[in-house]
């Protein structure tokens, strides 16, 4: 069981080098380690199934590095909208103000 959390410390830790959320990966290897002695009962079988765990995070940590370019563009784009909308409404203030 002590290994259960050497690799559950292992993917927290590469997970939280990567930006992605640690504790997640913490509890995934975990339950990887825990359904594998349950099922199988030999500890050198929860190995493969670590690695087919971390085969998965390396996955979704190139999938999150793909989306991340699309993601700034559409953070750029709300953010400079939102700007145009306050110096939209900024000029109306000042020329409700002048008209006033």
């Amino acid at each position: 069981m002590i290994a259960a959390f050497v690799f559950a410390a292992f993917f927290y830790a590469v997970a939280e080098y990567e930006h992605m959320t640690g504790w997640k990966w913490a509890i995934a290897s975990v339950a990887v380690s825990v359904a594998v002695l349950q099922t199988i009962g030999l500890l050198i079988a929860v190995i493969p199934a670590q690695v087919g765990l971390f085969g998965v995070l390396w996955w979704q940590n190139v999938k999150r590095i793909e989306k991340l370019p699309e993601e700034r563009a559409a953070r750029a784009d709300a953010d400079r909208k939102l700007r145009q909308e306050r110096v939209r409404a900024a000029q109306q203030e000042a020329d409700r103000k002048r008209n006033a």
